[in-house]
């Protein structure tokens, strides 16, 4: 498989604010790329673009909600407006939650499958016209739970088992147009994310689980 070449390309990464957002930025902005950086925490987003501006990249903050279709939206809508195109996309935001399911709340249970998984669906829906215009990209930030058991996270197992379907499924739909679908399967990464899971037995209120996406 040939390498993609992201010099002047436009790449939107979920989650930008995090451990692995942060990274993946600051990796394809060393790779030419012009970044779209999304995140829900607005003060560490605009550190982290500062960032990479300083370090002559072209970047813009995009905070938001992607558990909120609408604010994905308008999260593509702005890249569009600054860069004039989008090439690529990575569903790098996620949150996790540590307890047996005996333990756990079903809410809580809920709010990873909304982060995790229709957050990634609801930015990729935005997306998906202008990436296959653009004979693009789209990767998501999976895990070894996507494919494996991990015990105590049925659920964060769950919303990783769902974008396995999904992606996959939307690779069969769109590699005919040229459009690259990519799933990332990490083992263990040292972030905040493991630190700041979801407790058992309460639901996590929006903002606070939205500092513990990944990333």
């Amino acid at each position: 498989m040939s390498r993609r070449d992201f010099a002047g390309k436009v790449v939107l990464i979920s989650g930008a604010a995090g451990g692995l957002g942060t990274a993946l930025c600051r990796r394809y902005a060393a790779a030419g790329a012009h970044i779209a950086a999304m995140d829900l925490d607005a003060t560490r987003l605009q550190a982290l673009v500062a960032d990479l501006q300083a370090a002559g990249s072209e970047a813009l903050a995009l905070p938001g909600d992607i558990t909120s279709a609408d604010d994905c939206k308008a999260a593509v809508a702005a890249t569009l407006a600054h860069f004039g195109a989008l090439d690529g996309l990575i569903n790098n935001a996620g949150i996790s939650h540590r307890s047996l399911l005996r333990d756990t709340d079903p809410a809580v249970i809920r709010r990873v499958m909304e982060v995790n998984f229709f957050g990634s669906l609801y930015l990729t829906h935005a997306a998906l016209p202008h990436i296959v215009a653009r004979r693009g990209a789209i990767a998501a930030i999976s895990s070894v739970a996507g494919y494996a058991p991990l015990i105590g996270r049925t659920g964060y197992a769950a919303s990783k088992h769902a974008l396995h379907g999904f992606f996959d499924s939307l690779r069969s739909e769109v590699e005919a147009a040229g459009v690259g679908v990519t799933l990332v399967c990490p083992s263990f990464i040292r972030t905040g994310m493991a630190v700041t899971a979801a407790r058992p037995a309460a639901r996590a209120s929006p903002a606070a689980a939205n500092r513990r996406r990944r990333t």
